[in-house]
């Protein structure tokens, strides 16, 4: 009998397991991602003034509109370049990290945690700040004489390509740098004997087993930049609107339920491409545990040290330069907008006790408190349903249908479902948006488990569910742990699903929002400083389990 096909059960003995009820769990799935969707198309569909035959015609209109065409057209070109350009930046660092041992490999596979524990309004804050009329950066450059601070370029289509890019990259860094770092060196080796240059040699015996991993994170980053909104919204409007910032403005604004409805039938098609992607990429590149033991990582030489420190200083000015303009700017007081500076706390004391904002009483205790209350909710119910989907061992891209979709048309959906409170809507929203991540954690994690355990649990008369329950989950403790600890960052840092809804609340993210919309940047960056620390817990969890090496 292979060793690599589990033996038939025999006739008596315990069926089921995990997978027993893969179809339950993709019902599930199903239904909790295109319900509340369906429920927005039949509102418009079906519940307009002049009858379902007129929402049909209005919705055809909207997607033959010029307006929707160029919505579509510049999702794609942004979400595309921004995604290339990632992989160019990424790509020296994922070989870097994979090939060689120096003190600052450590810091570079880190920053992966920066696209998941900053929100976008915090990268928002830190990029006007340092790449501003007048930031760090081009204060830098007129004081060398290089050129003359201009924030204008934040606000073209090159810009938006340049944050998201410098957003998303240190993801190309950990899944490249993770397969890369496997891979034996023999295919090249082996290529060079032929007679192949250093260059061939790499393109014929490394590069086709790296293109599984690169088309990953590009699926993955691809995905990001294609619904991303908050950034978007603020640095893209002289440029172009991307679907779902269109759908927000549709739903918030002009009132057009079918044109946003439209918007959203051409993201949802275009995602699902990716989605598949996504999951196809994923299980390919999984198959890099097939590689074999991992090469020794050598020192580097004398030239490959000098193109690391370069390409770390890059980072250092480039990509994180943005986060320390905004811890400087979180401690930085100022009597009036030309006034002198000095440093200390009074602009957490003002958040602290309100004074000098219109908001009543403390705003940065309310809407932290709102936030804590709202985020561990919906990180709870994230991680229950995430568990139960990934307990079920559904097809990879089962769990990564949710990705597909329009927050906004989801909120929507809730909406127009249940006539309740904004802020249960905000909850549903952030539940949804966050169990897909949680499920795709645990499904890896439980990809893992010794079945042994569950095995003996339920020859000793333990049913599947108990086996689960008493021996799988114990044992996945810490993976729940740290899937938990995500969903609530996620969901801690989320400023889509409350601007989305609206509500007479304030959470953190939309304080945020609120001040730097009135150009209080200073107070904003003291409320960026502490949400970024609760949305970076998951990551302060992964660090101590290990697993970024």
């Amino acid at each position: 009998m292979s060793a690599s096909r589990p033996p038939r059960p025999e006739a008596g003995a315990p069926q089921g397991g995990p997978g027993a009820h893969r179809p339950l769990a993709a019902y599930l799935v199903v239904a909790l991602t295109l319900y509340p969707s369906l429920a927005f198309a039949a509102s418009v569909l079906l519940g307009g003034a002049g009858g379902a035959a007129k929402a049909w015609g209005e919705l055809l209109l909207a997607l033959k509109a010029p307006s929707t065409l160029a919505s579509l057209r510049f999702s794609l070109l942004q979400a595309g370049a921004s995604t290339i350009l990632a992989l160019i930046v990424g790509f020296p660092g994922a070989y870097f990290v994979a090939r060689y041992k120096f003190k600052a490999r450590r810091f570079f596979l880190s920053l992966a945690a920066v696209p998941f524990c900053l929100p976008p309004i915090l990268v928002i804050l830190s990029f006007i700040l340092y790449y501003g009329k007048s930031g760090w950066l081009s204060a830098a450059f007129s004081l060398l004489g290089l050129a003359k601070g201009s924030g204008g370029f934040l606000y073209s289509f090159g810009g938006l390509v340049f944050i998201h890019a410098f957003y998303n990259f240190p993801i190309v860094i950990q899944n490249l740098g993770s397969v890369w770092s496997r891979m034996p060196k023999s295919r090249e080796e082996a290529a060079r004997t032929l007679g192949a240059g250093p260059f061939t040699a790499f393109l014929r015996g490394t590069l086709p087993y790296l293109l599984p991993a690169m088309l990953q994170a590009a699926s993955l980053i691809f995905l990001f930049c294609f619904f991303s909104f908050t950034i978007v919204l603020v640095f893209g409007g002289m440029s172009g609107s991307t679907l779902e910032v269109g759908i927000y403005r549709a739903l918030r604004f002009t009132q057009d339920p079918p044109k946003a409805l439209a918007l959203a039938l051409l993201q949802t098609l275009t995602a699902i491409g990716a989605v598949w992607a996504f999951s196809h990429f994923d299980g390919r590149a999984n198959s890099g545990k097939g590689f074999g033991a991992a090469p020794e990582r050598k020192k580097p030489g004398p030239a490959t040290g000098l193109f690391i420190l370069l390409y770390g200083a890059a980072v250092c000015v480039f990509f994180l330069g943005p986060l320390a303009s905004l811890v400087v700017e979180a401690f930085t007081v100022r009597s009036s907008r030309a006034g002198a500076v000095v440093y200390g706390f009074d602009n957490f004391k003002r958040l602290l006790t309100g004074t000098g904002s219109s908001a009543l009483g403390s705003p940065l205790l309310g809407a932290l408190a709102q936030s804590l209350l709202l985020s561990g909710i919906a990180a709870l119910m994230a991680s229950i349903l995430g568990l139960i989907v990934a307990a079920s061992r559904p097809r990879s891209w089962v769990s990564a249908l949710p990705l597909s979709l329009s927050p906004a048309i989801v909120s929507a959906g809730w909406a127009s479902l249940l006539r309740i409170k904004p802020e249960f809507l905000i909850l549903i929203g952030q539940t949804a948006i966050a169990w897909p991540f949680v499920a795709r954690s645990l499904e890896a994690a439980m990809s893992s488990l010794d079945r042994s355990k569950n095995e003996a649990a339920r020859t000793l008369g333990a049913s599947p569910r108990q086996a689960l329950l008493r021996v799988d989950i114990p044992t996945m403790a810490p993976s729940v742990a740290s899937a938990s600890a995500f969903a609530f960052s996620l969901t801690m840092g989320d400023a889509n699903i409350p601007l989305l809804v609206g509500g007479s609340r304030e959470t953190l993210p939309l304080l945020l929002y609120r001040l730097t919309s009135s150009y209080r940047f200073s107070e904003a960056c003291a409320v960026g400083i502490v949400l970024a620390a609760f949305t970076s817990i998951a990551f302060f969890l992964k660090e101590g389990r290990g697993e970024i090496s």
